[in-house]
């Protein structure tokens, strides 16, 4: 008979072993468990475009040249660009017309000049870049590497895809998490995910949705299996990359998050949640909140996440005979989990 898990009990545990346990001891514990192939021999041309460098990185005397300039060297970004950005009561909706205006746009020259204030010099996010698309390489070699495109959306997309070949980064939603803007656009609890730590696992996490695709979602069991997945190729192209980015929790919300494993888990099924279909009852568990509701203030929102993560390796290491391909392509959860043999331990 399985009792229901109050959340003081889960505090309880926290509290045991933060006495005992390190973030360090942790970290290596996770790293010694990893099996990182050596990509060292793949070659990886990358192809990264500062599209807000060649926006507003120009004399205002060269813009109306320089807009026509842009959508001739980049056309699909530059159509997926201006269709994103462009005012919905603007009469001229051609691309022409908005590139021009976003490149005149003062509001945007501003933020340009305060981003690459911390980004002028790429150079470090690039050689991070090759080393993820190594790994992405190694584990899909039939796949082409896609371009890298950063530009500044004024925080309306912090990194999208864009068809099976572009990868886009807005550089404004890395500025730092005492960055002033973002206080007057987004919740307090999303501020430590935008740093520049977080920008290429951001980019990476977006390039894996792309990767996994689209999933039916029926239920919580559904959602936490396709951001394992999610979390789980993140691991694999950023595998020294520490747990807490790749989450977007802060240390302390990493580690509790671990020491209480079994704890999550026995709360998602002895509060009927795993099989809930009613997204406003789940959806709290796996989307960006300050804490995960029902447990202690220590438990960072979207904690299931981390559960389906737990279940898709342990369904790897016990069915050793299965491909990524194969993982991927599996949209049975139910299956996922009963072959995993997960029981709340990821050992």
């Amino acid at each position: 008979m399985i009792h229901s898990v109050k959340s003081t009990n889960i505090k309880r545990n926290f509290l045991l072993y933060a006495a005992i346990l390190t973030i360090p001891f942790i970290w290596q514990a996770c790293n010694k468990d990893k099996n990182i192939p050596d990509v060292s021999h793949i070659k990886v041309d990358l192809d990264l475009t500062r599209f807000e460098k060649e926006m507003y990185g120009i004399d205002s005397s060269e813009i109306s040249a320089k807009a026509k300039e842009i959508l001739e060297e980049h056309p699909d970004f530059s159509e997926i660009y201006t269709q994103i950005m462009r005012e919905r009561d603007q009469r001229d909706s051609s691309q022409l017309f908005v590139m021009d205006w976003l490149m005149r746009g003062p509001q945007m020259k501003m933020l340009y000049d305060t981003c690459m204030a911390k980004y002028d010099d790429f150079s470090d996010y690039e050689n991070q870049f090759e080393e993820a698309m190594r790994y992405f390489k190694y584990y899909f070699p039939e796949k082409e590497v896609p371009k890298i495109y950063t530009c500044i959306t004024e925080f309306a997309y912090q990194g999208f895809t864009y068809g099976e070949d572009i990868l886009v980064i807005g550089t404004e939603h890395f500025m730092g998490s005492g960055f002033p803007a973002y206080k007057s656009i987004f919740p307090n609890y999303q501020y430590s995910k935008f740093t520049p730590e977080h920008l290429v696992s951001s980019a990476i996490e977006t390039l894996s949705g792309e990767l996994i695709g689209e999933h039916t979602e029926t239920n919580l069991l559904d959602a936490i299996i396709r951001n394992g997945k999610k979390l789980y190729l993140m691991d694999l192209m950023l595998p020294h990359s520490p747990d807490s980015i790749k989450l977007q929790y802060t240390g302390t919300q990493t580690q509790w998050t671990k020491e209480n494993e079994f704890e999550i888990w026995s709360f998602l099924i002895n509060e009927d949640l795993l099989y809930n279909s009613n997204r406003r009852d789940y959806t709290k568990y796996v989307m960006p909140g300050p804490h995960s509701q029902g447990m202690p203030p220590e438990a960072p929102g979207r904690v299931a996440n981390y559960i389906g993560w737990q279940i898709i390796k342990r369904y790897m290491k016990m069915n050793p005979q299965k491909t990524l391909q194969d993982l991927l392509s599996n949209h049975d959860s139910q299956k996922i989990l009963k072959d995993s043999k997960y029981k709340g331990k990821s050992k």
